[in-house]
């Protein structure tokens, strides 16, 4: 009976550590992040599939890091591509000041690629937002 146990607890085991792969596919993308022209020095960018637009599926993180970021970056993690709403947040340096806070909707391909990120001046830190800004 002790064996039969143990068998069975080797099989689910097994069963759920191969499932490690089974979730959403995640898609890399790639590129540079300006504000007003300039590259931004230090933040992140978070890829939401944007639901209005029936997208769903995995949401991509990627640091920003001297005008470029990656999905597949140290802390990054793919997106899911389609209709998405990208949030994008600018610091001057590690820990440093807010730069820019920017959001804005695309629609992104579902497969790996790149995308250039340009934040405007209204995106900058304390900027007035007008009711369309939001």
């Amino acid at each position: 009976m002790k064996l039969q146990v143990a068998a069975v607890g080797v099989l689910v085991f097994g069963v759920v550590a191969g499932c490690g792969d089974s979730g959403p596919k995640r898609l890399r993308l790639t590129g540079t992040a300006t504000f007003d022209g300039k590259p931004i020095p230090y933040g992140d960018v978070v890829f939401t599939p944007d639901g209005s637009q029936k997208n769903s599926g995995p949401q991509g993180i990627a640091q920003i890091r001297d005008g470029k970021y990656d999905t597949a970056g140290s802390d990054g993690k793919g997106f899911a591509g389609g209709p998405t709403v990208v949030h994008v947040t600018g610091l001057t340096g590690p820990g440093g000041k807010l730069l820019c806070e920017y959001e804005y909707p695309v629609d992104l391909p579902r497969e790996d690629g790149a995308h250039n990120i340009e934040v405007p001046k209204k995106g900058a830190a304390g900027a007035a937002k007008s009711p369309d800004d939001i």
